[in-house]
């Protein structure tokens, strides 16, 4: 038995595929996963100055991203986690060949050590605006 009718992929609906696209699309995340639903709590619960060490840190939060060291020798880890989504316009014909822009938040844990025990760190959590456009 045959069917007379065939429904080729893009007899769909062009706004329906345009969603779907946008939605996979759409957003994106870099870093360190490890901070990606940290907070100030959070972190103050799991790094003490003083009293933390290195091994405790890694084994909460795995590698740093970065890794360097202070004028005073002090070794330095940085995490970074930054999720950010594509603006509408983004999408709009003709629009989009002239700018480009995307916003989220990003998270910057900030981790020094002294003798292998955490002596300072620090967190923020901050709005990222990027964009890029044909005309500066």
């Amino acid at each position: 038995m045959t069917s007379d009718t065939y429904y080729a992929p893009y007899d769909q609906d062009p706004l329906s595929i345009l969603l779907a696209a946008l939605s996979l699309t759409s957003c994106a995340s870099s870093g360190n996963a490890s901070i990606k639903s940290a907070t100030l709590a959070s972190i103050e619960q799991n790094v003490r100055d003083g009293v933390t060490t290195k091994d405790q840190v890694r084994a909460v939060y795995g590698d740093p991203l970065q890794v360097s060291f202070t004028d005073s020798g002090h070794e330095r880890w940085e995490y970074i986690y930054e999720k950010s989504h594509a603006s509408v316009g983004n999408y709009i014909p003709v629009y989009n060949a002239f700018k480009y822009s995307h916003s989220g938040i990003a998270r910057h844990l900030v981790i020094i050590f002294d003798k292998g025990t955490v002596w300072h760190h620090s967190f923020n959590e901050s709005p990222v605006n990027r964009s890029s456009s044909f005309y500066r």
